[in-house]
C-alpha cells in the first residue's frame, strides 16, 4: 500500500467526520423542535486488499481502505414532556407515532403533537396534515374504521327522559304516630322529545295505618288520557278520609322498612320479565312533544331488579322506597334526558378518546386518536417537518387505539420535547473535530513524504 493510497484512506476519514458533524449540527439546531428525534452517524470500515506475506504468517495483512458512513440512525427515545394550556397539544408517552394524511392522501407518521383545528373542524398539524383516528357515531360509539379526525362545532339534539330513578326514605315515625303526620313531596326534572323540561312531582301521604303511605304523582302540562286509578286514605294526623285520583298508589311496608305490598288503585298492572309489577299512565303534553307519552311506574320490592328502558315514548320511573325512622328525604336521584346542547369544551384521555362537553351538562365521545407502531421504527424515512414515511425496512404500520397492544399513552395538554442531549452532542462534536484534524494530519504527513521523495529523486 503506497503513500497515495494512504491519502485516499485519510480522505475517507475527512468525509466521514464531515458527515458526522452535519448530523451533530442538525441535532443541535433542532434541540427546541417539538417531537424531534436526534440521529447519529454509524461508521463502517471499507474492505481493503490483502497483502501477500509469508506463508507462515499468523493472520492476513489487510491495511484497510478507510471508513464510510454506513447509516444515519434516528434515536426514537422518549423526550421530556412539557405541560401546556392547549387541549390539542398532545404527546405520546411510550411507543408509537401519530398518523397524518397529506393533501395527496399519503399517510405520514410523527411525534409532533402541536395540533389545532382547521376551518372545517379537522385536527391538523402546523403543515395542515390531518390527524387520523376513529370517529364516533351519534350515540357516541367509537367506530372501527380509521379516517380523518375532527371536532365539529356541533349541537346535540335533545333526548327525552327514558329512565328516572329515585331512592327515597319515608319517615316511619309518621305512620307509627310518634310524630304528627306530614306529607313528603319530591320533584324530578325530566325532558320531553323537544328538550322541554317538565316537573314530575310526587307526594307521599302517611295514613293512619301503620307502615302505609298513599302516593300521588303529577306532571306539569300533561293530561292523563289512559290509565289511572283512585285510592282512599285517612291521614295519620286524623280527619276525614281523602280520595286521590290519577297516577296513584298505596304502599305498605313490612317491619324491616321494606316495600311489602303495592296497590295501584285499580289501574291495570303488568309484570315484566323479572316479575316486577308496574302500571302505565298515558298522557298528552301541551307542547305537542312526541315523548314522554307514557309514564311506567315501578315500585319494586327488595331484591327485584328493574331493567333499563330503551324504548322511545316511555319514561320508566323507579321509586326505590324504604321506611326507616329517619327524616323523609330523597337519597339518590338520576334521569337520562337532556335538552339540546352546544359543544363547549373537549378533553382527551390517556386512551386517546376525545370527549366533548356540551352546554346542557352532558358529555359525548367525539372520536379516538389512532397510534401507529412499527417493527423497525429505525427503518422509517424522514421527509422533513418532523414526519416520516414507512418503508420496506420499517415494515407496515400497526395502527390501533392508544394504550393498547404495546402502544403508548396519549397525554393531553402536553408536548414532547426534542430528545437531543446537548451535553452529549458537544462531546460528539469535539470527537468529530479531533477525528477530522487527525485525518488531515495524515494527509499532511503523506504530502511531506511525497515532497521528500520528489526532492531526492530530483
Amino acid at each position: 500500500m503506497g503513500i497515495l493510497s494512504s491519502m485516499y484512506v485519510a480522505n475517507s476519514g475527512l468525509s466521514a467526520m464531515g458527515t458526522d458533524m452535519s448530523v451533530i449540527g442538525n441535532n443541535i439546531s433542532n434541540m427546541n423542535t417539538v417531537g424531534f428525534k436526534s440521529g447519529r452517524a454509524v461508521f463502517a470500515n471499507i474492505y481493503g486488499q490483502t497483502l501477500a506475506g509469508k506463508s507462515n504468517a499468523v493472520g492476513p495483512s489487510q491495511p484497510g481502505s478507510g471508513v464510510y458512513v454506513e447509516s444515519i440512525e434516528p434515536l426514537f427515545t422518549q423526550g421530556s414532556v412539557q405541560s401546556t394550556s392547549n387541549a390539542l397539544d398532545l404527546a405520546i408517552q411510550g411507543n408509537g407515532f401519530f398518523s397524518f394524511r397529506d393533501a395527496n392522501g399519503a399517510i405520514l407518521y410523527g411525534r409532533n403533537g402541536a395540533l389545532s383545528l382547521d376551518r372545517n373542524g379537522r385536527i391538523v398539524d402546523q403543515g395542515g396534515h390531518i390527524l387520523q383516528g376513529y370517529s364516533a357515531d351519534a350515540a357516541g360509539r367509537i367506530q372501527p374504521k380509521v379516517g380523518d379526525l375532527g371536532v365539529p362545532q356541533s349541537t346535540i339534539p335533545p333526548k327525552a327522559s327514558q329512565n328516572v330513578y329515585s331512592r327515597i326514605n319515608l319517615d316511619a315515625n309518621m305512620t307509627e304516630k310518634l310524630k304528627a303526620g306530614k306529607t313528603f313531596s319530591k320533584s324530578s326534572n325530566i325532558f320531553d322529545s323537544l328538550g322541554i323540561e317538565h316537573l314530575l312531582t310526587y307526594k307521599f301521604h302517611p295514613t293512619n295505618t301503620v307502615g302505609q303511605w298513599a302516593v300521588e304523582a303529577t306532571l306539569d302540562g300533561a293530561k292523563l288520557t289512559k290509565g289511572g286509578g283512585s285510592v282512599t286514605y285517612t291521614s295519620s294526623a286524623g280527619g276525614k278520609a281523602t280520595t286521590i285520583n290519577g297516577m296513584v298508589a298505596m304502599v305498605n311496608f313490612d317491619g324491616n322498612g321494606n316495600v311489602a305490598k303495592v296497590n295501584y288503585g285499580g289501574s291495570p298492572t303488568k309484570l315484566d320479565a323479572s316479575g316486577v309489577q308496574s302500571v302505565d299512565y298515558t298522557m298528552a303534553l301541551d307542547d305537542k312533544a312526541s315523548t314522554p307519552v307514557t309514564l311506567a311506574l315501578f315500585i319494586p320490592k327488595p331484591g327485584q331488579k328493574v331493567p333499563e328502558n330503551t324504548k322511545d315514548g316511555i319514561t320508566r320511573q323507579v321509586l326505590d322506597l324504604t321506611q326507616y325512622a329517619e327524616p323523609s328525604t330523597t337519597i339518590e336521584e338520576t334521569q337520562d334526558g337532556y335538552k339540546a346542547g352546544d359543544l363547549s369544551n373537549i378533553a382527551i384521555d390517556r386512551a386517546g378518546r376525545i370527549v366533548g362537553s356540551f352546554s346542557n351538562g352532558t358529555e359525548h365521545n367525539l372520536g379516538a386518536i389512532a397510534v401507529s407502531t412499527f417493527n423497525n421504527p429505525n427503518g422509517l424515512v424522514s421527509i422533513g417537518a418532523n414526519l416520516y414515511q414507512e418503508s420496506i425496512g420499517s415494515g407496515i404500520a400497526n395502527i390501533g387505539r392508544a394504550n393498547q397492544g404495546g402502544r403508548g399513552q396519549v397525554l393531553a395538554n402536553s408536548l414532547e420535547q426534542s430528545n437531543v442531549d446537548l451535553g452529549r452532542q458537544m462531546i460528539d462534536m469535539i470527537s468529530a473535530e479531533r477525528g477530522y484534524q487527525a485525518n488531515a494530519s495524515v494527509i499532511s504527513a503523506d504530502n511531506q513524504l511525497m515532497n521528500t521523495l520528489l526532492t531526492r529523486i530530483g
